[in-house]
């Protein structure tokens, strides 16, 4: 499956998917990575834009102040799921291959979801 040895050391796996028949249509594992780095320094200002958020809402803010720390969530969760990560065809030396985009694949249904 994936050499983690092979892989840039601020990536992980998150999921896999290998297929249901090895003589089907998708004959290579897919993997789901994250950028461990991003998803941290995203985390960050997706964590305080609910909390002024929820704050917002106790003091009873205008609705159009309400905007800002949605915005700042947003822009948060938007940084911590970009860069590297998506889904990705796992080649038979265990490395990642091509990079099938952000969406989960169409032949993914088709397949059996294991450990990474």
């Amino acid at each position: 499956m994936v050499d983690k040895s092979k892989m840039p050391g601020d990536l992980w796996v998150r999921m896999m998917w290998a297929p249901k028949d090895p003589a089907g249509i998708q004959d290579r594992p897919i993997v789901l990575v994250g950028d461990r780095r991003r998803w941290l320094i995203g985390l960050t200002p997706t964590i305080l834009g609910f909390l002024l958020l929820i704050a917002l809402a106790l003091i009873r803010a205008p609705l159009l102040l309400l905007i800002v720390p949605m915005a700042l969530a947003v822009v948060g969760a938007r940084y911590a799921t970009g860069g590297q990560a998506g889904f990705y065809e796992v080649r038979d030396d265990g490395s990642l291959g091509d990079f099938l985009g952000r969406k989960a694949p169409l032949g993914l249904r088709e397949m059996r979801r294991t450990k990474p």
